[in-house]
C-alpha cells in the first residue's frame, strides 16, 4: 500500500532541490547570459536536482522497506509501497545521460559562439553551425565513451571479491575455557548482478 506521506515527501524534496538549484544558476550565472542560454541552465538545474535525488534516495528507499529481510516486491503491508528498483534505475540511466551527453553537448554548443552571435553582429556565423559544431564533438565524446563502457562490461563483466575468514577463541564457557581453543570458520558462496556485472563473494 503506497504511504501518502512518502509520497508528500518526494514532491516537497524534489521541489525543495528545483529551488535550491535554481538559485544557484541564478546566483552563479555571468551576467551576460542573464537573459540567454536557456537550455544550459536548465540542464545545469536539472543536474543539480539529479545529485541531490540520487543523494535523496536512500533515505527514502530505506523509509519505504522495500528492502526488509523476506521481501521479494514491493506494494505490500511490510515491503512499503513504491517501486524503488525502477526510482534507482532512472537515477542511475539518468546519471549516464547528462554526464556523457547533455552536459558535454551544451558546453560544445555553448562554446561554438564567439560571443558575437548573440550579440547580433557575428559576421557569417549562423545558429546552426553552433550546432552542427556541437554534435560532431559530442558524437566522439559518445564514440570513445560508449566503446570503454562496452569493453569493460565484455571482458571485465566478472569479478571475485576474497572474503577472509574469522578464526578466534570461544569465549562462551567461561574464563577458564580459554585453554580449550576451538576454530570457527565461515565461508560462503554469493552470487550477485549490478547492472549485468556478475559479483562473486567467496
Amino acid at each position: 500500500m503506497v504511504d501518502i506521506f512518502l509520497i508528500c515527501v518526494i514532491v516537497v524534496g524534489f521541489f525543495l532541490l528545483a529551488v535550491i538549484g535554481l538559485y544557484l544558476v541564478v546566483k552563479y550565472q555571468h551576467p551576460d547570459d542573464k537573459n540567454d542560454a536557456y537550455i544550459p541552465k536548465l540542464v545545469v538545474l536539472l543536474g543539480f536536482v539529479l545529485a541531490g535525488g540520487t543523494v535523496f534516495l536512500l533515505p527514502l528507499d530505506v523509509a519505504n522497506n522495500s528492502n526488509f529481510a523476506g521481501c521479494e516486491g514491493f506494494n505490500t503491508a511490510v515491503c512499503g509501497g513504491l517501486n524503488m528498483v525502477l526510482f534507482w534505475d532512472i537515477i542511475y540511466w539518468l546519471i549516464p545521460a547528462w554526464v556523457f551527453i547533455l552536459i558535454p553537448f551544451c558546453i560544445f554548443y555553448y562554446e561554438a559562439d564567439d560571443g558575437m552571435l548573440m550579440a547580433g553582429t557575428s559576421v557569417g556565423a549562423k545558429p546552426k553551425s553552433k550546432l552542427k559544431e556541437a554534435l560532431c564533438y559530442e558524437s566522439f565524446v559518445v564514440v570513445i565513451f560508449g566503446l570503454i563502457f562496452a569493453m569493460t562490461y565484455l571482458f571485465l563483466n566478472t569479478t571475485s571479491i576474497p572474503v577472509r575468514d574469522w578464526t578466534g577463541p570461544d569465549f562462551a564457557a567461561g574464563h577458564f575455557m580459554l585453554l580449550l581453543r576451538r576454530t570457527i570458520r565461515h565461508s560462503a558462496l554469493v552470487n550477485f548482478k549490478i547492472w549485468g556485472m556478475k559479483i562473486r563473494l567467496y
